[in-house]
C-alpha cells in the first residue's frame, strides 16, 4: 500500500515537472517568436548607397555661430582585387577569422563570447566582418543593456539574411574596408593609406597593413597622431593574431614588432582651423560622454567657447617670444559661475586634428598649487582654522620617514597659515595635510574634480601630496578646481559642451548636458582661501578695480634624474600659475614634453617666464570691476579672519 501511494506521489510529481518545462518551453517558444519577429519587423532597409553617405557635424560657439564643419569625407574606393594580400590576411586574423566560412553569422564565437562574458572573462567580440558592416552602416555602436541585445540580434539578421544572402565574400570585404572612419578625418582604406604612408593600398607592407588593420575597432583611439603608443600596442595585437593564425612566421612578426609606428607615418601640413584646440577638446567630450564620435555620426554640437577670450590664447601663441621651438604651454580657463570651458591653450603648433590637447590631456604635478586644495583648504573646512592659525616653519618628518625641506633650505618660525600659503613654505603645507584626517582631505579633494594618487588599493593619499608630488592634474582640471574658491564655494564639473542635435534620417534628436552646481566648502572658506591669496598676486596680474587671486607652483625632479642626465639641482620640472577671480580661472602649466639635456627649465627661468605668459594672458581675459562677495560668517579672531563658529 506504501509503495503505491509513493509510486502515485512520484507520478504527480513527474507530471508536474512534465506541465512546468512544456509551460517554458511554449513560453519561450512565444518569446522567441516575438523577438523574432520584432527583428524582422524593426530592421532597417540594407541600401548600398547608405554605406558611403554621411553628413558632416557643425560645431558652435556660445552664442550659437558656427567655428566649424568636421567629417567632410576623404574618400576613394576601392575593389577587392586592388587589396594587397597582407591586408587581407591582417583584417581576417584581427576581425573575423572564420570569415570566409560562415554565412554571416559565427555561432562558435557567438557562444564562446556569450560563455566568457558570464564567466566574467574577456573572451573577444562576437560580431562578424558583415555583423559590423551592419553595425557601423545601419544600426548602431550600443553595446550595453537591452538596446544592445536588440541591436546584436538585429545585425545577426542583417548579415544572414539580407547581407550575405544577396552580396558575396568580396562585396563584403569592400563594404568594410571602403566605408568606415579611419582617423584624421580619412574615410575607406585606400584614404587612409594615402594620408599615412602617401602610397596606393596595394603597395602597404606587413607593418601599415596591420597598423591600418588595428584601426577598425577604434578609430580615434588608434589614430597615430594622436595616440603613438596606443596605436604602436594595437599593431603589434594584429602582428601577433597574424602570427597565430599561420599568416606570417615568426621571424616575421618580430621583425614588424619593432617597427615604431611614428617612424613610419608620413607628417601632417595642412591649413588648420584656428580654433582647432578648442575644436579637438569639444570632439573628445562628445566621444567620452556619449561613445560617439562627431567624425563619424553626424551631429550640430553647441559648445561653450567665447571666442573673444580664445583669440587671446591663439594670439599669445603666436605672439610670444619662447625659448625654443619645444617648450610648451597648456592653459585652462573656466567660467567660475557655470564650469563652461571656455577657452583652452591646447600647445603650439596645433597643426593636426586631434594632436595631444595641453589644456586637457597632460598629466602634471601641481607643485604648491595643490597647497589650497590639499592643505589648507580642508583644514579651514573641517578643523576651523582661520587665516591667523599658526604654524612653525622648520624641518617636519613625513609620518612613514623622511624628512621635508623648503625650496630655500631655509626656516622662518612661528608664521600665520597666511603667511605660510601667500610664502608657499612646504613644512607648513605637510604639518597642515597631516593634521587634517585624510578621508576628509580625499572628500575635499574629489569634490573639487581632482583625482588623487591612492596608496594600494585604499583611499590613503599619501603626504607627498601636500606639495603637488603625484600623478598631476591638467590644466583645465586645476582651473576648474579653482573654480571653487573664486565662486564661494561650488563646483561644476568643467565641460566644453552644452548640447548635441544628432541628425538622423528620423529627424533630429536633441540631447541636453545639465551640469549641477554643487556645493562642495562653506562660502567662508572659499573667500579666505581667495582673500589671502589675493594678496600674492603682482602686477603681472591685477586688473582694475578687480579682486585677483593667484597661486603659483613648480615640480622638480629627483636628483638621479638629473645626475644622470648631468645636469644641475636647479632644473625644474613644471611651471604653474593660476588666476582667479570671481568670473573666472585660468591654469597655465610650462614647461617640456620631456627632460633632456638640451629642453629644460632652471628655478629662476620658469619663475621669469611664467609670470610673462601670465601678464600677457589673464589681463585681457578677467572681467574688470569685479569683487568677492564677503560672507556674513565671518569674524577677526587673533588679528586675521575665521568662521564663526
Amino acid at each position: 500500500m506504501k509503495k503505491n501511494k509513493k509510486n502515485k506521489s512520484n507520478h504527480r510529481i513527474l507530471y508536474k515537472l512534465t506541465v512546468f518545462f512544456f509551460c517554458v518551453l511554449i513560453l519561450a517558444a512565444i518569446f522567441f517568436f516575438g523577438f523574432s519577429l520584432y527583428i524582422y519587423l524593426d530592421a532597417p532597409e540594407f541600401k548600398t548607397e547608405l554605406l558611403y553617405r554621411k553628413e558632416s557635424s557643425n560645431i558652435y560657439d556660445s552664442k550659437g555661430t558656427l567655428i566649424a564643419t568636421i567629417g567632410n569625407e576623404k574618400r576613394t574606393l576601392v575593389e577587392y582585387d586592388d587589396l594587397p594580400q597582407v591586408l587581407l590576411d591582417a583584417i581576417i586574423a584581427t576581425e573575423d577569422s572564420r570569415f570566409f566560412e560562415h554565412k554571416g553569422f559565427d555561432i562558435y564565437r557567438f557562444v564562446k563570447a556569450g560563455y566568457g562574458f558570464l564567466m566574467g572573462n574577456d573572451a573577444g567580440g562576437a560580431s562578424t566582418l558583415t555583423m559590423q558592416v551592419s553595425k557601423n552602416t545601419f544600426t548602431s555602436t550600443e553595446s550595453q543593456g537591452f538596446d544592445g541585445i536588440i541591436r546584436k540580434f538585429t545585425d545577426i539578421y542583417m548579415s544572414v539574411f539580407k547581407i550575405e544572402k544577396d552580396y558575396s565574400k568580396k562585396e563584403i570585404i569592400e563594404f568594410y574596408v571602403n566605408a568606415p572612419y579611419l582617423g584624421a578625418g580619412t574615410y575607406g582604406v585606400q584614404m587612409a593609406s594615402k594620408t599615412y604612408f602617401n602610397k596606393d593600398i596595394k603597395d602597404l607592407n606587413l607593418v601599415e597593413a596591420a597598423m591600418i588593420a588595428g584601426m577598425f575597432q577604434a578609430p580615434g583611439e588608434y589614430d597615430p597622431y594622436v595616440n603613438p603608443d596606443k596605436t604602436n600596442a594595437r599593431k603589434n595585437e594584429v602582428i601577433n593574431l597574424m602570427l597565430r593564425h599561420g599568416y606570417i612566421n615568426e621571424e616575421q612578426a618580430d621583425k614588424a614588432k619593432r617597427v615604431q609606428v611614428e617612424n613610419i607615418i608620413r607628417k601632417q601640413s595642412k591649413s588648420i582651423n584656428r580654433y582647432q584646440g578648442f575644436i579637438d577638446t569639444v570632439v573628445q567630450e562628445v566621444i567620452d560622454r556619449t561613445g560617439n564620435n562627431p567624425y563619424e555620426v553626424s551631429m550640430d554640437i553647441y559648445s561653450t567657447l567665447v571666442r573673444s577670450k580664445q583669440d587671446v590664447i591663439n594670439d599669445f601663441y603666436n605672439d610670444h617670444d619662447f625659448k625654443d621651438d619645444k617648450v610648451q604651454v597648456g592653459v585652462g580657463v573656466i567660467d567660475n559661475d557655470t564650469g563652461a570651458i571656455i577657452a583652452v591653450g591646447a600647445g603650439r603648433f596645433k597643426n593636426s586634428e586631434m594632436s595631444l590637447n595641453y589644456a586637457t590631456q597632460i598629466k602634471r604635478h601641481p607643485g604648491s598649487t595643490a597647497k589650497p586644495i590639499f592643505d589648507y583648504g580642508p583644514g579651514i573646512e573641517y578643523n576651523g582654522w582661520g587665516t591667523h592659525t599658526t604654524f612653525v616653519d622648520k624641518p617636519v618628518r613625513y609620518t612613514n620617514g623622511g624628512v621635508m625641506h623648503n625650496v630655500d633650505n631655509k626656516y622662518q618660525g612661528t608664521l600665520t597659515l597666511e603667511q605660510c600659503l601667500i610664502r608657499s613654505r612646504n613644512t607648513c603645507a605637510l604639518q597642515a595635510f597631516q593634521k587634517v584626517s585624510n578621508s576628509k582631505i580625499n572628500n575635499f579633494v574629489t569634490s573639487l574634480g581632482i583625482i588623487p594618487e591612492y596608496f594600494g588599493n585604499s583611499k590613503f593619499i599619501h603626504e607627498a601630496h601636500s606639495i603637488g608630488a603625484f600623478t598631476g592634474v591638467s590644466p583645465v582640471e586645476l582651473a576648474g578646481a579653482y573654480a571653487s574658491f573664486g565662486n564661494g564655494g561650488y563646483f561644476t564639473e568643467p565641460h566644453s559642451i552644452t548640447k548635441i542635435v544628432y541628425k538622423t534620417s528620423e529627424g533630429d534628436l536633441v540631447r541636453d548636458f545639465n551640469f549641477e552646481k554643487k556645493r562642495v566648502m562653506k562660502e567662508t572658506t572659499a573667500y579666505m582661501i581667495a582673500y589671502m591669496l589675493k594678496k600674492a598676486t603682482t602686477s603681472a596680474a591685477k586688473v582694475k578695480g578687480t579682486d585677483v587671486s593667484v597661486k603659483t607652483g613648480t615640480s622638480s625632479y629627483d636628483d638621479k634624474t638629473l645626475k644622470k642626465l648631468g645636469l644641475s639641482t636647479k632644473v625644474v620640472q613644471d611651471a604653474w600659475t593660476v588666476t582667479f577671480s570671481p568670473d573666472y580661472s585660468i591654469a597655465i602649466w610650462y614647461g617640456y614634453d620631456k627632460l633632456t639635456k638640451s629642453t629644460y627649465n632652471t628655478t629662476t627661468h620658469a619663475w621669469n617666464e611664467r609670470t610673462k605668459i601670465q601678464r600677457e594672458i589673464v589681463k585681457d581675459i578677467l572681467e574688470k570691476n569685479s569683487t568677492y562677495d564677503r560672507p556674513s560668517g565671518l569674524i577677526y579672531r587673533n588679528g586675521g579672519l575665521a568662521a564663526k563658529k
